[in-house]
């Protein structure tokens, strides 16, 4: 017997993987460490599901024919089809370095087995298998030595491995409730409204992280900080933001000003800026940093004027205290 390529799709790691959190299978609560590609989290180990499986080897890999591979998966998660397969050659799996990185994404379990041999031998020693959903007839076939992956035809009772996926939650991994849209900052408890726009939430309110002390807020008012958030020099704005989030650059707020007539100009529009040993108008004008720097020791502002209803772009001196509104992607 045989497996026979088709379709070959060469693929390598050419950036790291972001770790993702662990998936617990309800069954028998084995925990599953995983990886994010695009909108979904990835399994680093094969499903090790005893119940289910159709084989176990010496070392108590398990092994799955067609026929079990329906249902597999822990609840919440799922088998991946051929273009979910396809997603992550794209994106995780072109570059020089193909070989090392397939063989770190395989983990160590290889070949497959025939459930018609007596002997158990394994077969394909050097490459792993791992099943496709809607493909009882083919498996992904990760070539270790030459680095490359394809969907290789199957008998059906040749047992393979399963790697299982999961539907990422966008929002909570930016610790954001969908619910109520509320950011909630892991490092000090501190709440934020958000909203989306297209593929980015915004931030509603400043930034209030607190980075060195009373300075950051007008005159010394903790009050005001409360009410309107933080001053930040703009090399503490870069750094200010929760995890997963970002100071915008100007092709952002050029996004999010887009049409002023929506801008919740009472809100955005208030709080100033900090200009030396003196403020801003707090009452009218509201100044936030970009992450765009332009000329040596500026960076690029946005000035809101709550009065008048415009915006104004300037470059300003990097020790000037601006507001912070973050952002982050859910692309």
């Amino acid at each position: 017997m045989g497996i026979v390529g088709r379709l070959a799709v060469a693929f390598s790691l050419s950036v790291s993987f972001v770790l993702a959190a662990p998936v617990v299978d309800s069954r028998d609560n084995h925990s599953y460490k995983t990886i994010s590609n695009g909108k979904l989290n990835w399994f680093t180990d094969n499903l090790k599901f005893a119940e289910q499986a159709s084989f176990a080897d010496k070392s108590k890999n398990q092994f799955y024919t067609s026929d079990a591979w329906e249902g597999a998966c822990p609840e919440g998660t799922h088998l991946p089809d051929v273009l979910e397969w396809n997603d992550i050659y794209k994106a995780r799996f072109t570059g020089p370095r193909k070989k090392p990185n397939v063989k770190s994404f395989a983990g160590k379990t290889r070949g497959y087995y025939l459930m018609n041999d007596s002997k158990k031998s394994i077969k394909g020693k050097d490459a792993a298998y791992f099943a496709i959903a809607g493909a009882g007839d083919k498996a992904m076939m990760l070539d270790i030595k030459r680095g490359i992956a394809k969907p290789v035809s199957i008998v059906k009772d040749a047992a393979v491995n399963i790697r299982c996926v999961a539907e990422r939650d966008l929002y909570a991994e930016k610790n954001v409730s969908q619910k109520d849209m509320i950011l909630t900052d892991s490092r000090d408890g501190k709440k934020y409204s958000v909203e989306q726009k297209g593929e980015k939430l915004w931030m509603t309110a400043n930034l209030k992280f607190s980075l060195q002390n009373v300075k950051q807020c007008l005159l010394e008012d903790t009050l005001f900080c409360q009410k309107h958030g933080r001053f930040y020099t703009y090399s503490e704005a870069k750094r200010a933001c929760p995890a997963g989030w970002r100071l915008p650059d100007d092709s952002d707020w050029r996004d999010y000003q887009r049409d002023q007539s929506k801008l919740d100009w009472e809100n955005i529009g208030v709080g100033g800026c900090k200009d030396w040993d003196g403020y801003c108008d707090g009452g009218s004008t509201g100044h936030y940093w970009s992450a765009t720097s332009i000329t040596k020791n500026t960076g690029r502002a946005w000035e809101f004027r709550r009065l008048g209803k415009s915006i104004n772009r300037t470059d300003e001196n990097t020790q000037k205290g601006l507001y912070v509104r973050c952002i982050a992607s859910l692309e």
